[in-house]
This record gives structure tokens, sequence and C-alpha cells, in this order.
């Protein structure tokens, strides 16, 4: 009789184990909580050491970096606008500025990538805002849509 209630207990443990070791093999792949990355570095390959001054037709030399963890291939379009104090943009608005320069990248589920760029804006303008936005392909609209992503530094260009 013991034999069969220690039977049963194993049997019962090895069940549930192997429901568990099931489902975490079939839920692997399922990504949670699907997210892009957006980011800039400076010349140096760092954040935070980004020029405050360039000159006009200087190229701004950055590091563009995109990643990919929404659990499917990915198009990317990232444009930059130049931008000034007053110009908004939020998660929900893309900002109504020039657009000076436009990357675009494909990526597979958990791939990154870093381009190194070279920005030119060819006036001078103080306070600018130069703003990083990211567009992704849409398949429903057969055309890119803002995700919400952006970033900014802020800079003077001066004459030459």
């Amino acid at each position: 009789m013991i034999d069969e209630e220690v039977s049963a207990v194993v049997l019962a443990i090895i069940v549930v184990a192997g429901v568990f070791a099931f489902s975490q093999f079939l839920f692997s792949k399922r990504v949670v909580e699907p997210f892009s990355e957006l980011g800039v570095l400076g010349p140096k390959k760092k954040i935070g050491d980004y020029p405050k001054i360039v000159h006009v037709n200087e190229p701004l030399k950055l590091y563009l970096y995109i990643g990919n963890h929404e659990g499917k291939i990915m198009y990317y379009r990232v444009y930059v606008k130049l931008g000034n104090k007053s110009t908004v943009i939020n998660e929900n608005v893309s900002a109504n500025a020039e657009v000076i320069d436009v990357f675009e990248a494909v990526l597979a589920h958990n791939q990154n990538l870093t381009l190194p760029i070279n920005i030119l804006v060819n006036r001078k303008v103080r306070d600018a805002r130069l703003i990083f936005e990211m567009w992704v392909y849409n398949e429903e609209i057969k055309g890119f849509k803002y995700n919400g992503r952006w970033l900014q530094l802020w800079l003077n260009v001066t004459g030459e």
C-alpha cells in the first residue's frame, strides 16, 4: 500500500515536471514584452561625449544604435530632424521639423546595429535640437509608422 502511494506521488511529480518543461519549450520563442531600441553615441562610441558646437556643413560624426526585440524581423527608418526649443515631440507625436537625414535598417529578432553616421547642418542655428525619430514599417498600412522612440542632442551650429 505504501509503495503504491509513493509511486503515485513520484508519478505526479514527474507529470508536473514534464508539463512545466513542455510549456517552457512551447513558449520559449514567445516575446512577452516586445520593444525596439534607439540610441546615439558620440564620436568615440560613448554616451555623453557629444559635441556641443559644430560648424556649418562640418560633418558631425556619431554612431546610431538600433536594436530589435520585437519577436520578428523589423524594417526600421530613423529620421534625423533639426528642431529648436519649441519643437513638440513625444511618444505619440513626431516632430514637425526639417528632415536633414534618413537611415534605414532591417534587423532580425534580437539583432542590433551600430552604424557610423555623419550629420551635416547647412546653416547657422543657435540652440539646435537634433532629433532622432524611429519609424517602423507597418504591414497593415503598407508604409512606415512612428513608433514613439526618439531622442535628442542639443548643439549650436556656427558659421564657417
